[in-house]
């Protein structure tokens, strides 16, 4: 009998240093796990204002992102006036610097045609009228060949045939169709064919704007002060 209280007591003891041994890691174990749930419910709050920062800052981006687009736009929009401007300023003053010239090229023009009227008026006024007839020009193959005066035929110059005036008169021929007139200076002989009364130079018939006609009605004036008159040959370009 005494022997099994001292085995059942041997035994208790036993089992209560086996539960002393484990009870403290048991309790370490739930001490960890409570101590756990309080940094859980501190990294909550962190996470929402971590999220709610995020949130923030997107919202605070949006509107910069506006104000830079309407930024760009406006510097667009300015640019592109800006340009408009200057291509319109450059083409109205290139129309009005051409209007100018315009306006500057006819003076010299109406200036130039009122001095040559003025001068054919005042000739026409102080000449003599010789003769009315039909005048013709030299045909080309003449150019370079000697004239009465003994100088050669020059198509570009102002000169004329004539049966009798003096080499080296100073006359004035007037087309009779378009009154255009032009002074020439008598170095040949001639026409002795045609009923014709002179023919001119190449150049001289082109300012009376008879080259496509070849003949055209004309008078001549004898200018005064002819200079000295020129013996001639007798003989007219061949």
């Amino acid at each position: 009998m005494i022997a099994r209280t001292a085995k059942t007591t041997l035994t208790c003891l036993s089992l209560a240093t086996t539960l002393a041994a484990f009870a403290p890691a048991s309790q370490a174990a739930e001490g960890q796990a409570i101590s756990e749930v309080p940094r859980a419910v501190a990294a909550e709050p962190a996470e929402r204002a971590a999220s709610a920062a995020s949130s923030f800052e997107r919202l605070v981006e949006r509107p910069i992102e506006r104000v830079t687009s309407a930024a760009g736009m406006a510097v667009a929009s300015a640019a592109s006036a800006a340009t408009t401007v200057a291509t319109t300023a450059a083409s109205t003053a290139t129309s009005a610097a051409m209007d100018a010239a315009t306006v500057a090229t006819a003076a010299v023009f109406s200036v130039a045609n009122v001095a040559t009227t003025t001068a054919v008026n005042a000739a026409t006024a102080a000449a003599t009228l010789f003769q009315t007839g039909r005048v013709s020009f030299y045909a080309d193959k003449f150019h370079g060949r000697p004239t009465a005066s003994g100088t050669p035929y020059d198509a570009e110059e102002m000169t004329m045939a004539h049966r009798t005036l003096p080499i080296g008169t100073k006359v004035m021929i007037t087309n009779t169709a378009n009154q255009r007139s032009v002074v020439v200076t008598v170095n040949d002989r001639g026409p002795f064919t045609g009923g014709r009364v002179a023919d001119l130079s190449r150049a001289a018939a082109e300012k009376l704007n008879m080259i496509r006609v070849g003949i055209a009605e004309a008078t001549l004036h004898v200018l005064p002060n002819s200079g000295n008159k020129q013996q001639d040959s007798k003989t007219r370009i061949r």
